[in-house]
């Protein structure tokens, strides 16, 4: 009886996963015809319905993206250009477009240079997203397994050479692509950064009104969330400059 249970929840619960999947294809179809036809506002309306739904993909924020391009509206283009970067970070035609969208904004922010080893790895940990990170660790560890077997039950020296140094450097993949997968899963669930929606914003010396304005940044820029305090938040662009913004003038990525 208690199987019987047992296996009843799980063909509900896998049912109304299909049925949830079939529903959302079907959604993002009509939102897809809507951008073709070049109704644009319905067709933002429709890929944010499936959004407030917990539906959660490259291809559905990179669509969003180019609706909210066409109707014009710049910074929550450029937010979701954003988004699908998190989930597909090496796609260029995001980048591409990321990039477009970003030559009608008015701010012009020179990044702080960075430590080449550092740009290095960061640039190389975006090549792949989560997934094809874990699926490369997954399929460098069954090598340096299999290498492991060949290493202990071969009796010739040159192949338990090769077969040593070769496992050290899968071991070392296995080790790199596990961690990038794990640092990308992390920018994912744990992204600090915002993209700010009014056409002027003025970012101030302290949280409140009375708060010194040190400079003014515009719609599309993107800040990094350093602290939040109350309805503000304090927030770093690239060129290392800081200051508090209130929360409602900015949009997480």
């Amino acid at each position: 009886m208690f199987r019987f249970i047992i296996n009843t929840i799980v063909v509900g619960v896998l049912s109304l996963g299909n049925l949830f999947a079939a529903n959302i294809d079907q959604q993002m179809a009509e939102a897809n015809k809507q951008y073709s036809d070049g109704k644009f506002d319905e067709a933002v309306k429709s890929y944010e319905s499936i959004v407030k739904q917990g539906y959660c993909s490259y291809i559905l924020y990179y669509n969003l993206g180019n609706a909210y391009y066409k109707t014009k509206n710049i910074p929550f283009a450029i937010l979701n250009y954003e988004r699908a970067l998190l989930y597909n970070p090496g796609d260029e035609n995001i980048k591409f477009n990321l990039d477009l969208a970003k030559t009608f904004t008015v701010d012009r922010i020179e990044p702080l240079p960075e430590f080449f080893l550092v740009s290095f790895f960061k640039n190389f940990r975006l090549l792949m997203s989560t997934n094809q990170w874990a699926y490369t660790g997954i399929f460098f560890l069954i090598v340096s397994l299999t290498l492991a077997y060949l290493f202990w039950f071969t009796h010739n020296p040159s192949v338990k050479r090769i077969t040593f140094s070769t496992g050290i450097l899968a071991i070392v993949i296995v080790l790199l692509s596990f961690t990038f997968s794990s640092q990308q899963k992390n920018n994912i669930e744990k992204h600090g950064y915002g993209i700010l929606t009014p056409s002027v914003i003025a970012v101030k010396s302290s949280p409140g009104d009375s708060g010194k304005d040190l400079f003014v940044l515009h719609a599309g820029t993107k800040v990094k969330i350093i602290d939040s305090i109350g309805d503000w938040y304090e927030v770093r662009i690239a060129d290392g400059n800081m200051g508090w913004i209130l929360k409602e003038t900015m949009e997480k990525i």
